[in-house]
């Protein structure tokens, strides 16, 4: 069965969409001072996790939320630091 066409598809062309390059973004250069203080950010953040576990077995697994427990871990391990 042929195809039905509209009569005015002959007279409107199609539009035809480009691809839009995306721009390339350059490398960003750190400090020796600030790659030397996010190397130490996810062994911080173990720690942390570890507490916030160890928290959470210790009370039975019941009653608490893990927010809860990551919060009290963060002050357990970091301490009470107030910044100046």
């Amino acid at each position: 069965m042929p195809k039905a066409t509209r009569a005015n598809d002959s007279e409107t062309p199609k539009k035809r969409s480009r691809k839009v390059k995306t721009p390339v973004a350059e490398p960003v250069t750190t400090s020796p001072e600030f790659a030397q203080e996010s190397q130490g950010l996810p062994v911080l953040e173990e720690k942390i996790r570890a507490r916030a576990y160890e928290l959470y077995v210790q009370r039975g697994g019941i009653h608490g939320s893990p927010e809860q427990d990551w919060f009290q871990a963060q002050k357990d391990v970091c301490g009470e630091q107030t910044i100046a």
